[in-house]
C-alpha cells in the first residue's frame, strides 16, 4: 500500500513525462510554471491560480494536471472542471483542496527540476 506522498510523487512524475515528449521550449516553460506553482497557490489561492492557468496556452498542461490529480483523489466531483468546483464549494472544503493542490504542486515542482534537466 502506498502513501499519499507516494502516490502524488508517481503522479506528479508520469505528469512530468509526458511533457519530456515535447520540445525544447515547451519543457522549459512547463517546468518555469511548474517551479512557480507552489507560490502562485499560497499567495494568489485555488481558483485565481486555476483561473490563470486555464486562461494561458503555456500554462494549461499544468491546469490539466492540477485538475486531474484533484479529480483522481475524488476531491473534485461533479464531472465539473476544478475552476468551477472550487467556486462552488463552501470555504471549509476549499480549504481543503487547496491543501491538497499545494502539497501536489511541490512535487510537480520537483519531479520538473530532476527530469527537465537544460540539455
Amino acid at each position: 500500500m502506498k502513501t499519499i506522498e507516494q502516490e502524488r510523487a508517481y503522479f506528479a512524475l508520469k505528469c512530468v513525462e509526458k511533457v519530456k515528449t515535447k520540445n525544447k521550449e515547451v519543457k522549459e516553460k512547463y517546468k518555469r510554471n511548474a517551479k512557480r506553482l507552489p507560490a502562485l497557490l499560497t499567495s494568489n489561492g485555488l481558483a485565481s491560480t486555476l483561473a490563470f492557468l486555464k486562461s494561458k496556452s503555456e500554462t494549461e498542461t499544468l491546469y490539466k494536471d492540477v485538475e486531474e490529480w484533484l479529480k483522481k483523489r475524488e476531491i473534485v466531483k461533479n464531472n465539473k472542471s476544478a475552476l468551477e468546483y472550487c467556486l462552488e464549494i463552501p470555504t471549509s472544503q476549499y480549504r481543503v483542496i487547496t491543501s491538497e493542490a499545494i502539497a501536489f504542486s511541490q512535487w510537480l515542482k520537483r519531479m520538473a527540476e530532476v527530469e527537465l534537466k537544460e540539455e
